[in-house]
């Protein structure tokens, strides 16, 4: 019976460039090797593993003698017939990305070994759950739809004329195929179709087609005892010696030499062991303990116990409470926008706003002509006036409100307003004095300025304009003040990694570089796949400082890492439409995500502070799924209060977990954030953001439990404790699920909407707790995606 995969062991055996139909996923045990997949070049060290796809040519080389792989093969026909789809995708590249997927995926494989070497009874069951766990990973976190976002082609436009070739080949390897009869099929001429699959596959045709024959024919060599002639027949060989001919060029050896060698009489697990001798069989088994874990929480399990002491600390650095996006600068001269932003500084202790576009609101007779300033001024006026410090944009920003990631209610390129370096440095040099001689030097030396690369300035071309452009605005700058601080370019991460390389190693080149490096998080990855570049959503739930460390990486291999990195835009979706933006599971969200960012991230602005930025015509109702921390009527989504349990933390960071961060102030007080936050699911990551459906929202969560949490703080003053609880869940405070009861009405009149108001507040409980002998104990349960602030008071 065929399995949907299969693993065999590799010792030392460099592959000359090949293809094959059946997915393969090479994971190496030991040593370094080179994985070569069509014109891409991958350098592997022990521990990492790669995916190949169906039909692309590659090739291996081992760069020690010890190299060992162990080598996964998924069943290509069955993958078809599970999925419905015969265009099967897959990214999975340990070398150069990072997921946690990645990690849950190699414990499987662990497991999977470890279980063969121990050789239960139960083996073969077991390890097929094992398989399909495996391919259920990589179906949810790793596999590329045809119709994902397709962003841009790289150079390579025949990618259906390709699948055409590959899909036939495959389909028909077992008969007896012709260069001739694909060229009619195809309504080319033979040469042209020969020069064409040399050039695409590396192969000429009879070798590709012997490629997938064989690939074939070598499962059946060590699995299966038919004869060597009934394998080439049935394999679309013409004959044994056409066989053989092509199997030692491939193998060097003939098939019984192969089959002898790597197979013979043995069972299937001396099959899959091959050559390897029992020091070899040690090694794997010794690697395996290294890389063994405590697994992860398991879906079933519902306590955690979390210890620390209180005099074991260290500065809390909240890189999360600092700045809010809010959106173009025109939007402050209206009042209700004024009102929030007002509201998150007081409620949230946001220090920082930030804002782009604010060229567009000097009028003048021309750029290098007279200046007039009075809406800016309005602006910047307001936020001082209210403690805050502006962080401004310095480029054109579109005005975009976005239903999914490429599908727009509105794209307005905003006009870029000047028509040469000098008349923007003109305009920036006047602007500039006229910031410090209104708000004082000292004010502006807090304020920091920004330019990300617009499409239109061609950042990623030598002859491009963003380079120019910064080095304009930074030096304007920075003959005001040298403390003043410029950043740049805003490059999304992950989205748009293809861009690391040649944008700082040329920034590198350059005499000034910026004070700080911005890039954006929005959780999409950008996959290149057939020549084209594909946007897809990612799952994974530490995304942001997954692809930090990929950029980082980058940064570093370029010499370029000494430069703080600012998130200056932060949020898991792009779109504002995406109901989750509405929901509790938003809050357990951003406070997981801003307690795994201290002490790792310079800085995270979340994005953003009101649903005021993208009012249109589908935003009659309460809620529209935007971003905004603040409903367009200032009622408080369950976000918001992600933020007001982060800003009571005390300034000494005693210690976080998964789940929990505990703070002190040294003088008896305590604070406790947590969260019971759930992962995103397939059946989110395949529907239209735009197009959720609120009634089937618990399909989009991996479970539904609740999550018992026990802290013990030692080292605590023995006497009474007076803790309140401050909570939000789907029960107790939140807007959407408030809505829900309201049955979704758009409508609401000025009665309902302040009892909204009211009622989505989070909830309080109080309780006095004793502590004897230096241990303060606590217990609290979290429904999912409950947050949680314990606010613990010593009682004089």
């Amino acid at each position: 019976m065929r399995e949907i995969m299969e693993f065999s062991f590799a010792l030392n055996s460099d592959r000359e460039t090949h293809v094959h139909q059946d997915v393969e996923i090479l994971y190496l045990l030991r040593g370094t090797a080179q994985i070569l997949i069509n014109e891409e070049s991958y350098m592997l060290k022990k521990g990492d593993y790669i995916l190949v796809n169906a039909n692309k040519r590659h090739s291996i080389k081992n760069l020690e003698v010890t190299t060992l792989f162990a080598r996964f093969v998924i069943d290509y026909s069955m993958m078809t017939e599970y999925l419905g789809t015969n265009q099967l995708l897959f990214w999975c590249n340990t070398v150069s990305d990072k997921d946690e997927a990645y990690h849950s995926l190699r414990l499987i494989f662990d497991r999977i070994l470890t279980l063969f070497f121990e050789g239960e009874q139960e083996e073969q069951f077991r390890l097929r759950s094992l398989f399909y766990e495996a391919i259920y990973l990589l179906v949810s976190h790793f596999m590329i739809k045809t119709d994902d976002i397709r962003v841009q082609r790289l150079g390579f436009t025949n990618d259906t004329r390709v699948f055409e070739i590959q899909n036939y080949v495959q389909a028909n390897y077992q008969k007896q195929l012709s260069l001739n009869e694909l060229a009619k099929k195809l309504y080319l001429t033979p040469a042209y179709l020969s020069k064409y699959i040399r050039k695409q596959f590396g192969l000429s045709f009879l070798d590709y087609l012997n490629n997938v024959r064989l690939f074939h024919a070598l499962d059946e060599l060590l699995y299966t005892d038919k004869k060597v002639t009934r394998i080439a027949v049935d394999n679309g060989f013409p004959a044994t010696a056409s066989f053989n001919k092509a199997f030692k060029e491939c193998f060097d050896l003939t098939p019984s030499e192969y089959r002898r060698k790597h197979s013979g009489k043995s069972t299937p697990k001396e099959g899959r062991t091959g050559s390897l001798n029992e020091m070899e069989i040690e090694d794997i088994k010794k690697f395996l303990e290294k890389t063994r874990e405590t697994p992860e929480v398991s879906h079933g399990k519902q306590t955690e116990l979390f210890t620390v002491h209180g005099d074991k600390w260290e500065p809390l650095k909240k890189p999360w409470s600092h700045i809010i996006n809010i959106g173009e600068a025109a939007l402050l001269l209206r009042s209700d926008v004024q009102e929030h932003i007002k509201m998150l500084k007081e409620e949230l202790g946001f220090t920082q706003v930030r804002i782009w576009n604010i060229f567009s609101l000097i009028i003048y007779q021309n750029a290098l002509g007279y200046l007039n300033y009075n809406k800016l001024d309005r602006i910047l006026d307001f936020l001082t006036e209210n403690g805050l410090s502006p962080f401004i944009e310095l480029g054109f920003k579109p005005k975009i409100v976005i239903k999914a990631a490429d599908e727009f209610l509105i794209n307005q390129e905003s006009e870029i307003l000047f028509h040469s370096l000098m008349e923007y440095e003109h305009v920036l040099n006047e602007l500039a004095a006229h910031m410090v001689n209104r708000y004082g030097l000292e004010a502006v030396e807090t304020w920091y300025f920004e330019l990300w690369h617009d499409n239109r300035l061609k950042i990623e071309s030598e002859d491009g304009w963003y380079f120019p452009v910064f080095d304009a605005g930074y030096s304007v700058l920075k003959r005001i003040s040298k403390k003043i601080k410029i950043g740049g370019a805003g490059i999304v991460l992950g989205y748009e990694s293809h861009l690391y390389e040649t944008v700082f190693s040329a920034w590198k080149k350059r005499a000034i570089w910026p004070d700080f490096l911005s890039v954006y998080s929005y959780g999409y990855v950008m996959i290149p796949q057939e020549g084209i570049l594909y946007g897809k959503k990612s799952l994974d739930s530490q995304y942001t400082l997954n692809q930090l460390d990929v950029l980082k990486q980058t940064l570093s291999q370029l010499g370029f890492d000494d430069r703080p990195i600012f998130v200056s835009e932060w949020n898991f979706t792009i779109s504002n439409r995406n109901m989750l933006n509405d929901s509790c599971w938003k809050a357990a969200y951003l406070v997981k995500n801003c307690i795994d960012a201290e002490g790792k991230i310079d800085l995270l602005a979340c994005w953003h502070g009101t649903d005021l930025i993208s009012e249109h015509y589908d935003t009659e109702a309460v809620l529209n799924g935007d971003s905004g921390l603040l409903t367009k009527e200032g009622i408080c989504k369950p976000a918001f209060y992600a933020f007001r349990f982060l800003s009571r933390m005390q300034p000494r960071l005693l210690g976080r977990n998964s789940h929990a961060m505990i703070t002190a102030n040294g003088r008896g007080n305590y604070g406790i954030v947590c969260h019971n936050y759930k992962k995103l699911t397939y059946q989110y990551a395949t529907k239209e953001e735009d197009k959720l459906d609120l009634e089937q929202m618990e399909s989009y969560y991996e479970d539904n439990l609740s999550l018992r949490l026990q802290f013990r703080i030692d080292g605590a003053e023995d006497g009474e404790y007076l803790v309140k609880s401050h909570y939000m869940n789907q029960s107790n405070g939140s807007v959407q699920d408030l809505w829900k009861e309201m049955g979704y009405q758009k409508n609401l009149s000025g009665e309902e909407m302040m009892y909204m108001k009211q009622m989505g507040n989070a909830h309080m409980e109080m309780q006095r707790v004793t502590v004897k002998d230096g241990v303060l104990e606590l217990e609290t349960v979290l429904m999912p995606h409950e947050i949680r602030l314990l606010e613990i008071k010593y009682q004089y």
